[in-house]
């Protein structure tokens, strides 16, 4: 995982009610059964530094999710606790034994901005129920589906994913999508309060594409009576009533005002590439999850990647046969409703406020008359990082975000060739 700090020990917090968040990003290499993630989950400014943690944020620690992931070491705690194998089921239903962990769990909210490959790409809101990070024990506070136990987090969460919802050209490699990922593109989420200020409640969040500089407005739902086009509790209520998804428990755990909380509260970017040799990704990308469902049902078929496929066996000799494997995010920017994809702003911008309002469906309103669309005018802030390539190499990185935010300061290339670095050259 890379995590974009603010100062050298702490993290930047991003504060997004009544805001949008935009990125470019390049996912023509990645394959069924890889996730590019950029996301935002809410952990600790500090990095949980403390006399039994004196790493901190400088070295990317204090993780947290919606998931409640049992890491070794939780707030500078080894998570020793009850240190053993869980039992695990794979895709066909066959039982077996996952990876080690302590009996804690470390839960915060999560947004994710995206999550995707070739094939596929989703949004997804995780709220919580408590405030910031919290260490959970036992299934009653960490959670367990399969046994009804909620949790603290959604872990399912309420996404938006096109091909999921039933319109399977909107996504994927070629021209015959109306986002093509074998080219670069821009997505853009806004969040939209109630009274269009940073101080209402969240009732909705909206994405955008841009390629080749068209602006594209986000899917609709075909499967939904509705034909819903952004998240609201709206849509998150009618889309699991139609895909028959029992206990996640997202209205329970704060639904989309709850995920606004913590987007006021501010939240970590992080971004990430990985794979899942238990799972396979079909969750993300796959016609089914287990060997058990019907693709004819709704919700079911997650995107075109086979069943079969998505193994650590088939990413490698992916790779073998087409070469290296990546994704590229670049130009990661913020700022009022409509200010990051302005017509000719490109990325370049002034702190100053944008000279238009934005609607209640996300279009540029002008304030008056004689108002001029905010070319350098938008209130937006071009982050310091300029660009980070990531593979499946599995590097730790943790990245400066310079003061100075109106410039280009860094990139971060990192790839296969690199693997025989040492920690001490990475830290350097």
């Amino acid at each position: 995982r890379v995590y974009m700090l603010d100062e050298y020990d702490k993290y930047k917090l991003f504060k997004l009610k009544n805001k949008e968040i935009a990125f470019d990003v390049d996912l023509s290499t990645l394959s069924c059964g890889l996730n590019a993630a950029i996301y935002l989950v809410e952990m600790h400014e500090d990095g949980d530094r403390s006399e039994s943690n004196g790493a901190g944020a400088a070295f990317g620690s204090g993780y947290c999710d919606a998931q409640c992931p049992h890491m070794t070491f939780i707030q500078g705690q080894a998570n020793t606790k009850d240190f053993i194998r869980r039992p695990a089921k794979t895709p066909e239903l066959k039982e077996v034994f996952g990876a080690r962990e302590g009996a804690h769990g470390y839960c915060c909210a999560e947004m994710d901005l995206l999550e995707g490959n070739r094939a596929v790409g989703v949004y997804t809101a995780h709220p919580c129920s408590h405030e910031g990070a919290n260490k959970c024990e036992g299934k009653e506070e960490c959670g367990d589906k399969e046994k009804g136990y909620k949790g603290w987090c959604d872990k399912d969460g309420c996404g938006f994913a096109p091909y999921r919802l039933g319109n399977d050209t909107f996504w994927g490699a070629g021209p015959g999508h109306t986002i093509d990922t074998t080219r670069p593109l821009t997505i853009i989420t806004q969040f939209i309060t109630d009274d269009g200020t940073e101080d209402g409640e969240l009732i909705d969040i909206r994405r955008k594409y841009l390629q080749d500089n068209v602006l594209i407005e986000n899917a609709e739902a075909p499967l939904l009576k509705s034909k819903a086009d952004s998240m609201t509790d709206d849509y998150c209520t009618e889309s699991n009533k139609v895909f028959d998804s029992k206990g996640t428990g997202f209205d329970v755990l704060g639904g989309v005002k709850g995920m606004g909380e913590a987007l006021g509260r501010g939240m970590v970017l992080v971004l990430s590439v990985w794979d899942d040799n238990l799972q396979r990704m079909l969750w993300l990308d796959g016609e089914k999850t287990n060997i058990k469902e019907d693709p004819e049902d709704p919700g079911i078929t997650r995107g075109p990647c086979k069943f079969e496929k998505g193994s650590d066996k088939d990413v490698k000799e992916h790779l073998e046969a087409s070469g290296e494997m990546f994704v590229t995010f670049s130009n990661i920017r913020y700022g009022d409703l409509g200010s990051t994809y302005a017509p000719g702003a490109g990325v370049f911008f002034s702190e100053q406020k944008s000279d238009i309002d934005v609607d209640a469906k996300g279009s540029f309103v002008p304030a008056s008359e004689d108002a001029q669309p905010p070319i350098r005018s938008a209130h937006t802030v071009l982050l310091g990082l300029s660009m980070v390539v990531m593979t499946a190499s599995g590097l730790l990185l943790a990245l400066f975000l310079s003061r100075s935010r109106s410039q280009t300061i860094s990139t971060a290339h990192v790839d296969t060739s690199q693997r025989a670095w040492d920690q001490e050259q990475l830290l350097e």
